[in-house]
């Protein structure tokens, strides 16, 4: 009898051999517990495994979730109640949970496209997250009850082979839909993670999306917390801070769902500070906390691990890892995800950029206020110094009125041409005006041109600043070659007629009433020439130009102040505040001597003044230094 044409026989196991030496058979599990250990043993994470429990409650379409950690007869649990549609509500109690015993590894939502999974917004699909209980604690007991069926319940045991499933006893609401898992023995580690605060705030990014789309009430409750610690805790998902890219996705894929991007700019330090980076999320689920893990598919790179964002993107398609649930399987619905995103990054690229521009801009214009505000009352203190000229800007020194002076103190005059009184504080109502405690000369600082007239006020004041109602006799003198002083009707005012040349001083006034002498001064210059109006000169705001090439640091062009922002010094301090402030106020400096001066020789000499000090600041910058004493 031949043997040609026939099959070789099948071996034990379901293995064939060939005339060749050949085997074929199928994979065999030699001891599938072991396998169940390894698969447990694959989610050391007590806070993943309650979110994989409470997965499992927002697959069955749950409105209502309670996490509860408590003890109950001296025995330290977690008991998740949901009310969803339970567990496979198609079958008897007794049956559905004698699947779930019996197929692990297997999951009926595994049958679902990705279509259809982003639409349920289900993730569950291995049939392993259960298991994750071993992580928490020593058994876990499932409750299930549907409306016209005896409630029962399964428990799995930790590194047990055995199941058991019995019908429920005791005071429960049978009659009702409802599941509820509890976990019982409750390991020390899990304890210390599953604290009410922690186990909210973990479930709040863990399951951001899916919490948010569903609009599900979850809450944590913790009844073994102790003092003043929070014990009810309602799982809101924080909202993002920063700027909002709404233009930036979704992005459509043929034949997958889009992905969708919820990416935010982050733009100071404070919110930088407290952003999470950009994360990745599978059907509101997250997968990766951020983009550097994503290397397998080239994702671990600018502009997705960007500091500066922050935000979600959600790609339903994604597979990912079965036991720790983190990471992406490196598939084809993966390659079109990172093919996806390389389409949107010239427009995410030129948004940081544009971004990063505008923030530098704004960064220079707070410098610009902090300059004009260190050199405030420069001119009233160094008044030989003309400032610079301003165009078209407002307020004193910070762009135009006065020089250095308040806004009319020799701008507008009164008829007696005295600049107007600073307003008063009212009285407080009851209480007069006290005795007299100081006096005050207004304006603060005289300007005045050559054999010009200039005329002071003296105001005198009680303790809070009002004017006194007591008599107060004025007497006045000058100190230096300023000129002569003539004491109006008035003796609270007085008039300069100034010298003929330059020269520098100050008029004295002391004012008596009664016991008590006060005395007030105001320094004087006078100058060949005034300025043609006060509102010419002030600290104007820099016109940048950026011309790398220039020698120059900064110039007056055709009575504008520009700062070259392409000169080496000041790229090498663009991102540093501080250095970049003290730069512009040395480049400031440099521009009101050459002008006060008119004097060309100085220009290279003060140049190099620059160059020293700004290497200075640069070596000194961050460097601390110690004293004695």
């Amino acid at each position: 009898m031949t043997t040609e044409g026939k099959r070789p026989r099948s071996a034990a196991g379901g293995r064939q051999r060939s005339a060749a030496g050949i085997q074929k058979g199928r994979l065999r599990v030699h001891d599938p517990f072991e396998l169940v250990r390894w698969l447990a043993l694959s989610q050391p994470d007590p806070r993943k495994a309650l979110a994989e429990l409470v997965q499992n409650s927002l697959d069955a379409a749950a409105r209502s979730i309670v996490v509860r950690r408590v003890r109950q007869k001296g025995v330290p649990c977690l008991r998740i109640w949901d009310d969803g549609e339970g567990v496979i509500p198609e079958l008897d109690r007794a049956a559905a949970l004698h699947y779930i015993a019996t197929h692990i590894g297997h999951s009926r939502k595994r049958t679902l496209t990705p279509q259809q999974r982003m639409e349920l917004m289900t993730q569950g699909q291995y049939g392993i997250g259960l298991l994750g209980f071993w992580s928490l604690g020593e058994t876990l007991e499932i409750r299930s009850s549907l409306p016209g069926q005896r409630a029962h319940r399964l428990i799995l045991y930790r590194d047990r082979p055995d199941y058991l499933i019995e019908p429920l006893r005791g005071k429960l609401p049978f009659d009702q839909r409802w599941t509820e898992l509890v976990v019982a023995g409750l390991h020390r580690e899990a304890l210390a993670a599953l604290v009410g605060r922690r186990a909210a705030t973990y479930l709040a990014v863990e399951l951001r999306g899916q919490i948010l789309e569903r609009g599900v009430d979850l809450v944590v409750e913790d009844r073994m917390a102790r003092g003043r610690a929070q014990k009810l805790i309602r799982v809101r998902p924080s909202r993002f801070l920063g700027e909002h890219l709404e233009d930036i996705g979704p992005i459509e894929l043929a034949g997958l769902p889009p992905i969708r991007l919820e990416v935010y700019l982050v733009g100071g330090n404070t919110e930088a500070a407290g952003a999470a980076p950009l994360s990745v999320y599978a059907g509101g689920t997250l997968v990766a906390a951020g983009f550097a893990e994503l290397a397998p598919l080239g994702l671990d790179r600018a502009p997705w691990t960007d500091t500066r964002l922050t935000g979600v993107v959600d790609f339903p398609a994604l597979q990912v890892a079965p036991g720790s649930r983190r990471g992406v399987v490196p598939d084809a619905a993966a390659s079109a995800f990172a093919a996806g995103l390389r389409a949107v990054e010239p427009a995410l690229l030129a948004r940081l950029e544009a971004f990063e521009q505008r923030r530098a801009e704004e960064l220079d214009r707070s410098l610009i206020k902090s300059l004009q505000r260190a050199f405030r009352g420069f001119y009233r203190q160094r008044p030989k110094f003309a400032l610079l000229p301003v165009e078209g800007q407002s307020g004193a020194e910070g762009g135009a009125s006065a020089p250095g002076t308040p806004a009319g103190a020799e701008g507008a005059e009164a008829a007696d041409g005295l600049p107007p009184e600073e307003p008063l504080p009212p009285p407080p109502e009851l209480l007069p005006p006290g005795p007299l405690a100081e006096v005050r000369l207004a304006p603060a600082t005289v300007r005045v041109e050559y054999s010009g007239e200039a005329r002071v006020r003296a105001r005198a004041l009680d303790a809070s600043g009002r004017p006194v109602e007591a008599p107060v006799h004025y007497f006045w003198r000058l100190s230096g070659p300023i000129g002569r002083l003539k004491v109006l009707a008035d003796a609270s005012r007085a008039q300069l007629s100034a010298a003929d040349a330059e020269a520098e001083g100050r008029i004295q006034v002391e004012a008596r009433s009664g016991d008590v002498a006060v005395r007030a001064e105001a320094p004087v210059t006078v100058v060949e020439e005034l300025p043609p109006s006060p509102s010419d000169e002030g600290i104007p705001e820099p016109e940048l130009v950026n011309l790398p090439a220039a020698p120059w640091r900064s110039r007056l062009m055709e009575g504008r102040w520009q700062v070259n922002s392409g000169h080496r010094e000041y790229r090498a301090i663009a991102d540093r505040p501080t250095l970049k402030l003290r730069y512009l106020a040395l480049l400031f400096a440099k521009e009101v001597v050459l002008r006060s001066s008119q004097d060309p020789r100085l220009e290279a000499p003060l140049e190099q003044l620059v160059e020293v000090a700004a290497y200075a600041d640069r070596r000194l910058a961050g460097r601390r230094f110690l004293t004695k004493g």
